[in-house]
């Protein structure tokens, strides 16, 4: 069987706290996103607002599954494998991986500085395909998003060594936890304590994406 994550039955509510709480992060990063392309028309904003906004929609859904998996958590702690996720919606887990990915790509095409659909679309169906033919989904899933936020760390430090501000610090900082947080998820397969790390560094990732777009809008 394929373990998606291991948790303790004390964190599963926290959890879909957090869940709740990242959508609404990147739903502000998102708002925010698009005030500054209302602002300077740059169209990056606009689409790094659309990405934040598949990762918001992402979460939101996740939360949603996990809710319904909530009852189903007995003392102490439990593997949770796609084959009990069949019995609460598969469907709904191959959304969340779509949505997130989506985003993940998004949010990389803004870095391109191209205008080309066929590069976006050629970008998304091949990770798409990537996750949906593998023997182990989640940890394609896990995987590809490494792949993406690496890419967007060495795009945003790269930003920094050009222009050393505080602004491209956060960025580049927030992304760095972001790689950070993937790495706990992975390994929390075998101990439960990296997916309570991994939520831990999300959050902060997530605030620090939203605190770089206020700085941007004053």
């Amino acid at each position: 069987m394929t373990h998606i994550y291991l948790t303790p039955n004390w964190f599963f509510f926290y959890s879909i706290l957090f869940e709740i709480a990242f959508a609404l992060i990147t739903a502000f990063v998102s708002f925010y996103s698009f005030k500054i392309y209302n602002l300077t028309k740059q169209k990056e904003y606009k689409i790094f607002g659309a990405g934040f906004l598949f990762i918001s929609a992402s979460y939101l859904l996740w939360a949603v599954i996990n809710s319904f998996l909530l009852d189903k958590i007995n003392d102490g702690i439990q593997a949770l494998t796609l084959q009990e996720f069949v019995s609460i919606g598969a469907v709904g887990i191959c959304i969340y991986m779509f949505l997130f990915i989506t985003g993940l790509v998004t949010i990389t095409y803004t870095t391109l500085k191209v205008n080309n659909s066929k590069i976006y679309a050629l970008l998304l169906i091949i990770s798409v395909i990537a996750v949906a033919f593998s023997l182990n989904k989640a940890l394609a899933f896990q995987l590809l998003s490494l792949v993406f936020i690496s890419f967007l760390i060495l795009h945003y430090f790269s930003q920094f060594n050009k222009n050393r501000d505080s602004k491209r610090f956060i960025i580049l900082l927030a992304f760095i936890l972001l790689f950070i947080s993937r790495i706990q998820f992975i390994l929390s397969t075998t101990n439960y304590i990296y997916y309570v790390i991994g939520h831990i560094f999300e959050f902060f990732a997530y605030l620090l994406v939203l605190l770089r777009l206020i700085f941007i809008k004053k």
